[in-house]
């Protein structure tokens, strides 16, 4: 048997959480004369999600289609496999400028001039490989807006990279005797040890996606699980 499901949403708003905002994310408002700056997309908008559920029980053994008699079928009756996948889409962030050109206490949005995925015009528009996985290939794509102005990009305009996770399961049962059976079971958790990665320019500070920061674009740490552990196979 499976099972299937897909959910599309789309949240948006004009302010963060002002008790768990976003990396990167200031907890007022960007202008606080012009809340519509703000609007956009949520920092919990995940647009994408699907998840299938799946139980295959192989057709060996006692009362199945193949090896129903005999000493082969009783070795393999009983076999299961199973597991859950999830397939979802990023999260969003926002690249910072450095510099408060609107005077508001907080520095604007950038502007974008260029294609952020694309070729840099020179190599010191790349980022380093040496720093981590590198998500925006181009950081001049992005600069300071002129003073009085707030930047051409949006807040929550962009998002980062996306998850795929496999957890399988096989499992053996053996009927012992007429009260009693055995179950052998083995459980993968992210068994392709696919990476959650955290949205690029996190550098553990706080400071997200910040124009002429050597991280900017760049992804470098992964999700932790609620016991502290990582988020790797």
């Amino acid at each position: 048997q499976i099972q299937g499901a897909y959910t599309w949403s789309h949240a948006i708003d004009n302010s963060v959480d002002p008790l768990g905002s976003a990396v990167g994310a200031h907890s007022f408002p960007r202008n606080s004369r012009d809340l519509a700056q703000g609007f956009g997309n949520s920092d919990n908008d995940t647009r994408y999600v699907a998840v299938f559920n799946y139980i295959w029980e192989l057709p060996l053994g006692k009362g199945k289609s193949y090896l129903s008699n005999g000493t082969l079928g009783k070795v393999l009756e009983g076999m299961q496999f199973s597991g859950i996948t999830t397939i979802q889409s990023g999260h969003p962030f926002q690249v910072r400028g450095t510099e408060d050109t609107q005077r508001t206490g907080i520095a604007a949005w950038a502007s974008q001039v260029g294609d952020p995925f694309g070729s840099p015009p020179s190599p010191s528009c790349a980022p380093s490989p040496a720093l981590g996985k590198i998500y925006i290939t181009n950081q001049c794509a992005f600069v300071n807006p002129p003073w009085g102005s707030a930047g051409s990009t949006g807040r929550n305009e962009f998002y980062g990279p996306g998850f795929w996770d496999f957890d399988l399961a096989f499992s053996k049962k053996m009927q012992l005797t007429e009260r009693f059976g055995l179950e052998l079971r083995f459980e993968g958790y992210n068994v392709f040890n696919h990476p959650h990665f955290l949205n690029p320019g996190t550098d553990g500070a706080g400071v997200g996606n910040l124009i002429q920061n050597p991280l900017f674009g760049v992804l470098t740490n992964t999700y932790t699980e609620p016991d502290g552990t990582t988020s790797a196979r």
